[in-house]
């Protein structure tokens, strides 16, 4: 997920709000621990890259926690994103737009969300479309369905590569 195209994120500039009688969200803002399900699949692999761990959701932070395939931390806050190294976090350079977006879809912040995406309803679920480059550019899509909870994440990119993020109580986690 750190891969998004941090470098492209950076260069966004402030992008005009939707209009007021645009759709509104539709889910609870998450906060806790959830247990999440990562399922990458790139263009040209046959296989999907598969991850799982956790996420701990604060008022104004995150800790993202892949314990399987491989052990990783980050931390993401408005501030940007900082990965676990050598025992401390280190800020990844020109992550802030990252970590703003990342907490802005998890707890459903309707205002940054409204500001880069047009938003609309399909088949149960919500449709993040980026207003503009680079945003565009990346992504197609972003997908966020479940009830009244946010339960999955569908990341569509332009490349054809896809994510999908399960995000899953702690007994789900099998």
């Amino acid at each position: 997920m750190m891969r998004l195209g941090v470098s492209l994120l950076l260069s966004l500039l402030l992008i005009p709000a939707q209009a007021a009688d645009s759709p509104q969200l539709r889910f609870k803002p998450l906060q806790g621990q959830l247990a999440f399900k990562q399922t990458k699949q790139l263009q040209g692999l046959p296989v999907a890259l598969k991850s799982s761990g956790y996420i701990q959701l604060a008022a104004e932070q995150l800790l993202w926690h892949t314990t399987t395939p491989v052990d990783s931390k980050l931390q993401v806050s408005p501030a940007g994103v900082s990965q676990w190294q050598q025992q401390q976090y280190v800020a990844v350079s020109g992550s802030e737009f990252v970590g703003q977006l990342m907490l802005a879809i998890l707890q459903q912040q309707h205002q940054f969300i409204s500001s880069h995406f047009a938003l609309s309803d399909d088949d149960g679920c919500q449709l993040l479309q980026p207003l503009q480059a680079p945003l565009n550019t990346l992504f197609v899509q972003i997908r966020l369905c479940g009830d009244s909870t946010l339960q999955q994440i569908v990341l569509h990119e332009t490349n054809g590569n896809s994510t999908t993020i399960e995000l899953l109580h702690e007994a789900g986690l099998d």
